[in-house]
């Protein structure tokens, strides 16, 4: 057992969310929790004056949150990092370190000098010597995005105890909490990128990011209905993929780009199946800003075939009477900030 004395820090594309948790990780207790919208340039400027602007945000949500501690645990986003499951012969400890470096080669499509790598062993055969293979989580994360990180955290008079990836902070606040679950699929709809991960006995054997997300919903309500951006993620959010709901005019504009995430979602599910056909998917949960949309949950389950359901990061976390309501509200946002406020350093 360990005590949890940082807090999680999720810098999203649409929203920044903290959450600091103590007690011990077997049984966490909540501390405190807060989010507020992230500055219009966001994470996508490298001017020094929208990195400051970012660090002042965090520093203000920091204070108004009530966060006690200032060590963070911040999560990088899925979209500008390099995660895969790989295979390997059955190979040792030391062996598997020296092969990664040459696995990462043939898939990071930068130069590996501008990388960190990381990697974790996920499972190994039963028996010495057999055919099976090793499987290894490859993270390779451009030292440029750590160190832009790194110092808007500094920036915010904060210090970084680990960056660690959203899906790990996802898996983790949403099903590794409890043993023997079936194997799970994590849909991660956020504002620019969806990210899938699947959980086999409590690891994670896949990952995948799609380039879509809820703008790109929202988009393409403003291009139909000729609303505004603003307008058109209202409507989006209120009529979801709801065809009972103004004619079904706000799904009709969200289905055709939202049918493109389904049919990757789909092309993930097969490709797993085919590579792991004795511990087939069983079930989706989902998180993230855009996975609350009225409609999705029955329109996925019934494109997919599987039992789907909205993830809840605060399960077997006791919150307090005055802020349980809003924070179950909102635990589609919190699922990564409370992954984080997890982790075992």
């Amino acid at each position: 057992m360990s005590a949890l004395n940082h807090f999680g820090l999720d810098i999203g594309t649409h929203s920044i969310k903290a959450v600091q948790l103590g007690g011990q990780t077997t049984r966490p207790v909540f501390i405190a929790a807060g989010q507020v919208p992230t500055p219009s340039q966001g994470l996508n400027s490298e001017s020094e004056e929208d990195v400051a602007i970012i660090a002042q945000t965090i520093k203000k949500l920091h204070q108004e949150a009530h966060i006690s501690t200032d060590k963070a645990v911040t999560a990088l986003p899925e979209s500008q990092i390099f995660t895969r499951v790989v295979e390997l012969p059955n190979l040792s400890d030391k062996e598997v370190q020296s092969a990664i470096q040459w696995e990462a080669e043939q898939y990071v499509p930068i130069p590996m000098n501008e990388v960190q790598l990381d990697w974790q062993i996920l499972s190994r055969p039963k028996q010495k010597g057999s055919d099976q293979k090793v499987e290894v989580l490859l993270v390779a994360a451009p030292k440029v995005l750590i160190s832009k990180y790194l110092k808007i955290i500094k920036a915010a008079g904060l210090t970084a105890v680990s960056l660690e990836t959203e899906v790990t902070a996802v898996v983790r606040s949403l099903v590794q909490r409890v043993e023997g679950n079936p194997t799970t699929m994590v849909i991660s709809i956020g504002a620019s990128t969806t990210d899938l991960s699947i959980v086999s006995a409590n690891q994670i054997s896949f990952t995948r990011s799609i380039a879509t997300g809820g703008l790109a919903l929202a988009r393409g309500v403003a291009q139909e209905l000729g609303f505004e951006l603003d307008q058109a993620t209202e409507y989006m959010k209120t009529y979801g993929l709801d065809a009972t709901q103004l004619e079904g005019k706000v799904m009709q504009a969200i289905k055709p780009i939202f049918d493109v995430v389904v049919n990757e979602i789909r092309r993930a599910l097969a490709f797993y199946s085919g590579k792991r056909p004795d511990v087939p998917v069983k079930r989706v949960v989902l998180t993230g800003g855009t996975a609350k949309l009225p409609g999705l949950v029955l329109y996925l389950a019934e494109a997919l075939g599987l039992e789907v359901q909205i993830g809840n990061p605060w399960e077997g976390i006791s919150l307090p009477s005055q802020v349980s309501q809003k924070l179950i509200q909102d635990s589609t946002s919190y699922a990564v900030s409370v992954g984080l406020a997890l982790k075992v350093n």
